[in-house]
């Protein structure tokens, strides 16, 4: 590559970061107070901003609330995410509303952008160019709209995914891991996925960073509301999310929307999801039971989000994790189903139609990125070969690491 073209890839992923950084604040400063489809602010505002003044003041965060926020409306009790993740965006709360919200919002796309460059790892000018692209998909399409629109944590959550795909110190892992759980939907199955993949010293290094952001938060709800109203607050006020259609794009929401299936049948069909994930992430060869193996990486996205209570905007999980890992990182054949399929559920997250497609496409995600594995593991068997790259291991020659691809063995699951 000579230099002309490395200068215009350079210049050209950055007028697609500024371009979208622009355009992605601009679009929250002029729809912010006017009446919407999706009130701009509206889960940051109850979930976060009125949370955290509330807790302090000396109220039940998840009870009934009666106050009216100014470009919001009628306040609401707060989600029950993990009680840990109000502990860090608390120094939010000290703005203004409005001005918290643009704070929130422009330091939610500064993650995004982190997240994709991390997860990618790009080593050359077109590797970076992709990346800056597939940031630019995540944020003005694939999951990025919803995610901040609403307020939602989903970018810290795609950061932390990045970071504890990449990190090499266990306790650095550990804090990408806190971040990526969040919520207690999108963390469980996480939880449950890396344990197979040798993730056990990640996942209680996590929880106990979870489990010390949680403990002072949680240790003032119940000093305002007391212990039994905190419990059945936070695990019926939870439970009652699943009997609820909502934006949901998990499996449990599809067949709650479609045949009316009830929390036993949603709980049972996650067990069962989860319980074949599991099978099929501990039968894998060592060598490719690594978080970092962009097909597996894509299982696990899939499966996190289709067998728990997730909405539309968690697929930025997918725009932002699963499709420039695809297209920057592994570059195979056998990975283009799944490529296709989380390349189309993103990009119509803001459309009515995800919450039928979605659940099946993350289906299909699931299904091509295993049977590109066992491609893979069949392959390595005939011919006694263990590649310790990202690619798939089938596809164009040389897909073992493509250019462009981070360093082989770059994390700590599996080693």
């Amino acid at each position: 590559m000579n230099a002309r073209a490395r200068r215009l890839l350079w210049c050209g992923s950055a007028v697609v970061v500024v371009a979208t950084t622009c355009w992605a604040m601009y679009r929250e400063i002029t729809t912010f107070g006017r009446p919407e489809g999706i009130q701009t602010g509206l889960d940051f505002a109850n979930n976060t901003w009125r949370a955290v003044r509330a807790l302090l003041s000396g109220a039940d965060i998840y009870g009934p609330a009666h106050a009216v926020m100014a470009g919001i409306g009628p306040a609401r009790p707060a989600s029950q995410h993990v009680p840990g993740s109000l502990l860090w965006q608390a120094p939010f709360a000290a703005l203004p509303l409005p001005a918290a919200l643009f704070t929130y919002t422009s330091v939610s796309i500064l993650a995004i952008w982190a997240g994709v460059f991390i997860l990618t790892w790009p080593r050359d000018p077109s590797a970076v160019f992709l990346s800056a692209c597939c940031g630019g998909f995540a944020i003005c399409v694939g999951g990025g709209p919803m995610t901040l629109l609403l307020g939602q944590p989903t970018g810290f959550m795609l950061l932390g995914l990045a970071v504890l795909v990449r990190a090499r110190r266990p306790w650095l892992a550990g804090l990408g891991f806190m971040l990526a759980a969040s919520t207690i939907q999108t963390g469980l199955p996480l939880a449950l996925a890396l344990l197979p993949l040798g993730g056990w010293r990640v996942v209680w290094r996590g929880a106990v960073l979870a489990l010390s952001c949680s403990l002072p938060v949680m240790g003032l709800e119940i000093a305002n509301a007391g212990f039994s109203t905190f419990v059945h607050s936070f695990v019926v006020g939870g439970s009652v999310y699943l009997v609820r259609v909502n934006n949901r794009i998990d499996l449990g929401g599809l067949l709650h929307r479609v045949g009316g299936a009830g929390m036993g049948v949603q709980v049972a069909m996650g067990l069962v999801l989860a319980s074949v994930a599991l099978i099929f992430l501990a039968r894998l060869p060592p060598h490719l039971r690594r978080i970092s193996h962009p097909p597996v990486l894509s299982f696990v996205v899939a499966f996190m989000l289709v067998s728990a209570y997730h909405e539309s905007y968690d697929l930025l999980l997918v725009g932002g994790a699963v499709v420039p890992a695809i297209l920057v990182n592994d570059q195979s054949r056998a990975m283009l189903p799944a490529f296709g399929l989380a390349g189309t559920s993103a990009g119509i997250s803001s459309s009515i139609a995800a919450l039928f497609y979605a659940p099946l496409a993350l289906l299909g995600i699931g299904v091509s990125s295993a049977l590109a594995l066992r491609h893979a593991a069949a392959s390595d068997a005939r011919t006694g070969a263990h590649p310790r790259g990202t690619g798939s291991g089938s596809g164009r020659a040389g897909a073992g690491r493509p250019a462009g691809g981070p360093p082989v063995a770059p994390g700590l699951l599996a080693e």
